[in-house]
C-alpha cells in the first residue's frame, strides 16, 4: 500500500467534512457524538495550517450540539445540512472552484448495505419509509471525474454501519441519489470503512465519539500534525484499539498504487456468500427483537462460545454465521430463547436441523454430563455401554465407542463422552404419526439407557434429560415412555457384570476356654469377579479368627481379587439375622502400634448381607417380599420408623402400608431399634437403615448427608465417604450407619451355616471406634 506524497503547502489540502447527528423525519435515528467527531476532524486539519475555507464543515446537528456551536461562532464556519441534495451539492459544486493536491473527505452518519454489497450512507432526510442516501463507491467514482482540478490524491473515511438492509426488516428498499456520471481519470484514492459486511461501527455515548472516529482521532492527532499521516501505521493502530471498545472491525483499504484490499482483523475472517446464513440471520432478528434479550443471550455465547467472537455488538448476519460454524452455539442460544419465546425457539431448532449445526447440546448441558459421569462410584462395564448404543441406535449401523490404551476399570468417562458426541449427530425431528410432536434424540434415549445402567447416577441423569428435553422441546410424554423402556431394557439384562465383590460369610466360633472373654469367627471369604456367581477364595483360614483377624483375611482376599479384576470390589458381611447389629465396619485390622488403622467401613465400600431365616415358611415370605420390592429401588420413596413404631403393630403397619417401597430407615433409640430392623429384615425391605449408636430417637434429618432416597446400589459407598469424614471430623458427623442391602443380582453362598453369633465385646480388637 503507496503512502502520501509530500504536501508542502497545507493551502493545497482541502476536506469535505460530514456530521449527521440529527435525523429530524425519524428522532429514534438519532446518532450522538456524529458532529463531536467531525468538529475534532476539522481541528486537526486547522491545526496543520488548512485554512478555514479550504474546508466544507456539514452538520446536522442535535440540540446539544446545536448549543456548543453557537458558543463557537466565529471561531468556525460550518453549514447546517438537513438534506442529501444540499450534501451532494458540496461535491457536485462545492469542489469545482477548488484546486488543490490533497483532498480529504470524513463522513459520519447512519449506513447500511445494499444489494452487491453497496455501502449506503443515510442522509439526514432519510426516514424508514424514504430512505434517502448516497452509495459511497458512486461518490468515490464521481470524485475521479476529470473536470476536477488537482486533488489526485484522495483520503476518505466513512465511520457509518454497515449492517444489511434485509434485517432491518421494512418494506421499503432504499432511496440512493446517484451523482452524475462523468469521464474518469486516473486518481489515487484511499479509503476506510469503520465495519465490515454485517457489522455495526459501534458509538460510544460516553465518550459522544464513535468507537473507529475515536481511535482513528487520537492517532491522527499524536502521529499527523503535518496531515502526512503513515497510513499504514494508522491502519495498524485501529486495528489495535478499536476491539477494546467494540466488535472487531475490517478496514477496506483502496490503495493510492490502485491496489485493492481488504485488511481484517486478527481471527476474524469476511463472511462467505451463504443463504442459509441469510435465512438463519431473519429468524434471529425475529427472536432477539427484545433488547434485553438480545444482549443476555450475545453476553451468554461470549462466554460459553468465546471461539466465536463476537465481540459486544454484533449483527444478526454475524450471530448467524457463529451458530452455523461454531459447536454448540446454537444450543447455547436456545438455552436462553427458549424460557421467553418457545416459538422462536422451536424455529431455530429447526433451521438448526436442516443446516446441521454442530452440537445438540450446549456447552453447559455437555459439561454438567461430563461432571456426572465423573462423579459415579463405578461406570458400567464396557458390554453393558455397547448395550446402551446399539439399544440407542436400534435401526442404525453399528458404532462402537473408541477404545483407550488401557480399560482395566471398564470404559472411561471419555469414552462415555465419545458416545454421546456421536449421538449428537442424530439430532431427531417431527413425529410422522403425531405431526408437531418432537421426537426423543437418540443422545437422550442413550443417556437414559445408562441411568438404568448406574442406579448411583439414575436421579441426576433423570434430571439432566429432563431440562435438556424441555430446551429442545421434546414431549414429556416421549420421554416419559424412552425413560420407562430403558428400565425395563436394563432389567432384561441379567445380573452379569456387575462390580466384583468379596464376600466374608462369618459364623461364631465356640469359646475357648483359655479366653472366654474374646469372640472369634469362622471366616469362609467368597469372591465374585463381577460375573455373578460366587466361588471360595483360594486361599481359608482353618482357625476361627479375631475381628482383627477377619479383617486382614478381607484385606488379603481384596488385594488378590484386585490383581484378577483391576477393579476395587464391594465388600459384604453375611451376617445371622439376629447379628446384623454388630459393628462390623469398626473392625480395626492393624496391630495396637501400627501407624494408622485399617478400620473396616473406611477401607471398603461395605454392606451387610443376611442368612437365610431358620423358620422355611418364614424366609419364603421373606424371599417374595425383596421379589416385590425389587421394582422399589428405582424409586425415592423412604419409610421413616421411630420410636412410636416400635409400639404395637404400628411398625408392621407402617412397613406393609407400601408394599413396593424398597427402604426403611429406622430413626427409633435404643429400645426399639433392634425390633424395627429385624421387622423390616423378615418383611423383605431389601435396603434397612440405621444409626447403630443413636442414644435416643433422631430427627429425619440425621440421615441426610447419606442420601438414602438416592439409587440404593450407591449407598455404601456413599457411607464409606461419610465414615472417612466422621474420622477426621467426629463431632461434625455425628452419625454411625449401618446398612443392609440386598439384591437379586449378588447371590449369596449355596451352603449357610445357622450358628448363631454372640455380641460379647472383644478384648484383642480395641475398643470400637466410631466412624
Amino acid at each position: 500500500m503507496a503512502g502520501l506524497r509530500t504536501v508542502d503547502d497545507p493551502a493545497r489540502v482541502h476536506a469535505v467534512v460530514v456530521g449527521v447527528e440529527r435525523y429530524p423525519r425519524h428522532s429514534g435515528w438519532d446518532l450522538p457524538g456524529a458532529v463531536d467527531d467531525a468538529l475534532r476532524f476539522h481541528r486537526w486539519l486547522r491545526k496543520g495550517g488548512v485554512p478555514e475555507a479550504n474546508v466544507q464543515l456539514l452538520l446536522a446537528p442535535g440540540e446539544d450540539s446545536r448549543v456548543r456551536l453557537d458558543a463557537l461562532a466565529g471561531e468556525l464556519t460550518w453549514r447546517q445540512t438537513w438534506t442529501r441534495d444540499q450534501l451532494m451539492d458540496a461535491f457536485t459544486e462545492g469542489l469545482d472552484e477548488r484546486t488543490g493536491d490533497l483532498l480529504y473527505v470524513f463522513w459520519g452518519s447512519h449506513g447500511v448495505l445494499g444489494q452487491g454489497d453497496h455501502r449506503l450512507l443515510l442522509c439526514p432526510d432519510a426516514s424508514p419509509n424514504d430512505k434517502r442516501c448516497v452509495d459511497t463507491a458512486n461518490l468515490m467514482e464521481y470524485l475521479q471525474r476529470d473536470d476536477l482540478t488537482g486533488f489526485g490524491q484522495q483520503v476518505l473515511v466513512f465511520d457509518a454501519c454497515a449492517t444489511f438492509l434485509e434485517h432491518h426488516n421494512q418494506s421499503t428498499g432504499p432511496a440512493v441519489a446517484g451523482f452524475p456520471t462523468v469521464r474518469r481519470r486516473r486518481v489515487e484514492q484511499f479509503a476506510l470503512c469503520a465495519a465490515a459486511p454485517g457489522q455495526v461501527a459501534e458509538n460510544n455515548p460516553a465518550l459522544r465519539s464513535g468507537v473507529f472516529s475515536n481511535a482513528m482521532l487520537d492517532w491522527l492527532e499524536t502521529n499527523a500534525a503535518d496531515l502526512r499521516p503513515d497510513l499504514a501505521a494508522l491502519v495498524a493502530h485501529v486495528r489495535a484499539e478499536t476491539p477494546e471498545m467494540q466488535t472487531p472491525v475490517s478496514i477496506e483499504v483502496r490503495g493510492l498504487d490502485g491496489s485493492r484490499e481488504q485488511l481484517l482483523w486478527p481471527g476474524r475472517a469476511p463472511l462467505p456468500p451463504s443463504t442459509d446464513r441469510s435465512r438463519l440471520a431473519l429468524a434471529l432478528h425475529d427472536a432477539l427483537g427484545d433488547a434485553d434479550l438480545r444482549a443476555r443471550c450475545v453476553e451468554h455465547l461470549a462466554v460459553q462460545c468465546p471461539e466465536a467472537g463476537l465481540g459486544a455488538c454484533p449483527s444478526e448476519e454475524r450471530i448467524a454465521h457463529a451458530l452455523l460454524t461454531v459447536e454448540r452455539a446454537m444450543a447455547a442460544l436456545v438455552e436462553l430463547v427458549h424460557t421467553r419465546n418457545r416459538r422462536a425457539a422451536d424455529q431455530l431448532l429447526a433451521l438448526g436441523r436442516t443446516h446441521g449445526v454442530p452440537g445438540l447440546l450446549s456447552p453447559l448441558e455437555h459439561r454438567s454430563l461430563q461432571e456426572s459421569f465423573g462423579r459415579a462410584p463405578q461406570l458400567p462395564p464396557t458390554a453393558r455401554v455397547i448395550a446402551a448404543v446399539r439399544a440407542a441406535q436400534p435401526l442404525g449401523k453399528a458404532w462402537l465407542p473408541p477404545p483407550t490404551a488401557a480399560e482395566t476399570d471398564g470404559p472411561s468417562v471419555d469414552q462415555l463422552m465419545a458416545c454421546v458426541e456421536h449421538f449428537e449427530e442424530l439430532t431427531g425431528g417431527q413425529s410422522v404419526a403425531h405431526p408437531g410432536r418432537q421426537l426423543v434424540p437418540a443422545v437422550l434415549r442413550f443417556t437414559e439407557l445408562l441411568a438404568a445402567l448406574v442406579p448411583a447416577l439414575r436421579r441426576e441423569l433423570h434430571e439432566w434429560a429432563d431440562q435438556v428435553a424441555h430446551r429442545l422441546g421434546v414431549d414429556d410424554g416421549g420421554l416419559a415412555e424412552r425413560r420407562a423402556e430403558a428400565l425395563a431394557w436394563a432389567d432384561s439384562l441379567g445380573p452379569a457384570a456387575c462390580r466384583p465383590r468379596v464376600l466374608a460369610q462369618l459364623d461364631a466360633a465356640p469359646l475357648d476356654a483359655a479366653d472366654d472373654e474374646d469372640d472369634h469367627y469362622t471366616c469362609v471369604m467368597w469372591v465374585d469377579t463381577g460375573a455373578g456367581d460366587l466361588v471360595q477364595a483360594a486361599e481359608q483360614s482353618l482357625e476361627p479368627l479375631s475381628s482383627r483377624g477377619v479383617v486382614r483375611r478381607i484385606k488379603r482376599t481384596v488385594k488378590l481379587l484386585r490383581t484378577e479384576t483391576d477393579e476395587t470390589p464391594v465388600v459384604e458381611i453375611l451376617l445371622q439375622p439376629d447379628a446384623v447389629h454388630l459393628p462390623v465396619d469398626a473392625w480395626n485390622g492393624a496391630d495396637d502400634g501400627d501407624a494408622l488403622p485399617c478400620l473396616l467401613g473406611v477401607e471398603w465400600a461395605t454392606a451387610l448381607r443376611c442368612a437365610p431365616l431358620a423358620d422355611a415358611e418364614r424366609e419364603e415370605q421373606r424371599q417374595e417380599g425383596l421379589k416385590n420390592r425389587r421394582v422399589g429401588r428405582h424409586n425415592d420413596t423412604v419409610v421413616f420408623l421411630d420410636d412410636g413404631h416400635a409400639k404395637g403393630y404400628m411398625g408392621y403397619g407402617a412397613l406393609m402400608a407400601d408394599v413396593r417401597a424398597a427402604r426403611a430407615v429406622v430413626r427409633a433409640g435404643p429400645d426399639g431399634r433392634d425390633r424395627l430392623v429385624q421387622a423390616a429384615l423378615r418383611l423383605g425391605y431389601p435396603v434397612v437403615l440405621w444409626d447403630r449408636q443413636a442414644p435416643a430417637q433422631v430427627p429425619v434429618t440425621h440421615f441426610d448427608p447419606l442420601r438414602p432416597e438416592r439409587a440404593a446400589d450407591g449407598l455404601p459407598w456413599r457411607i464409606r465417604d461419610y465414615r472417612a469424614q466422621a474420622c477426621m471430623n467426629p463431632a461434625a458427623h455425628p452419625v454411625c450407619p449401618a446398612v443392609l442391602l440386598e439384591s437379586a443380582e449378588r447371590p449369596l453362598p449355596p451352603v449357610l451355616s445357622l450358628t448363631g453369633l454372640s455380641d460379647r465385646a472383644t478384648r484383642s480388637d480395641p475398643p470400637e471406634a466410631k466412624p
